[in-house]
């Protein structure tokens, strides 16, 4: 029995040195990929200044609700008139971008935690940073 023993506690610390000998190298990796994964400009399904409103607002607050979206792009009445605008462009925006294969939004209707903020939102939108070239968009929306 302790024989067994023994060989799991041996088995346990030859595991646990070579993670630590692998780790650095798995975490170097992963920056790499993150770095050559391909992402999406938004911009391309943008039609007009309100869906690039839309989206830029999105980019720097990760996720809101429909009317709080038109209230922090100016739309008249955002209450009402602006949040059905809105909602619509957003619907547009992530049907066009997923039949690209493209996930850069997404409509959540349970309360989800933001991750830079850790302010909590009740059925939002959220845009996927992972797949958006932010760096791109803000070039082109500085320009218009």
């Amino acid at each position: 029995m302790s024989l067994h023993k023994k060989s799991i506690e041996e088995r346990l610390d030859t595991l646990e040195r070579e993670w630590n000998w692998a780790k650095p190298m798995i975490t170097e990796l992963a920056k790499q990929y993150d770095l050559q994964r391909p992402r999406i400009n938004p911009m391309k399904y943008c039609k007009d200044e309100i869906d690039r409103k839309i989206v830029a607002y999105l980019i720097e607050k990760i996720g809101a609700g429909a009317t709080e979206i038109a209230g922090g792009i100016d739309l008249d009445q955002p209450e009402v008139l602006g949040r059905h605008l809105v909602g619509k462009r957003l619907k547009r925006l992530f049907n066009l971008s997923s039949k690209e294969g493209w996930h850069i939004l997404d409509f959540d209707t349970a309360t989800r935690e933001n991750p830079v903020t850790k302010e909590k939102k009740f059925r939002a939108w959220w845009i996927n940073l992972e797949e958006v070239d932010v760096q791109s968009f803000k070039e082109q929306f500085e320009k218009k």
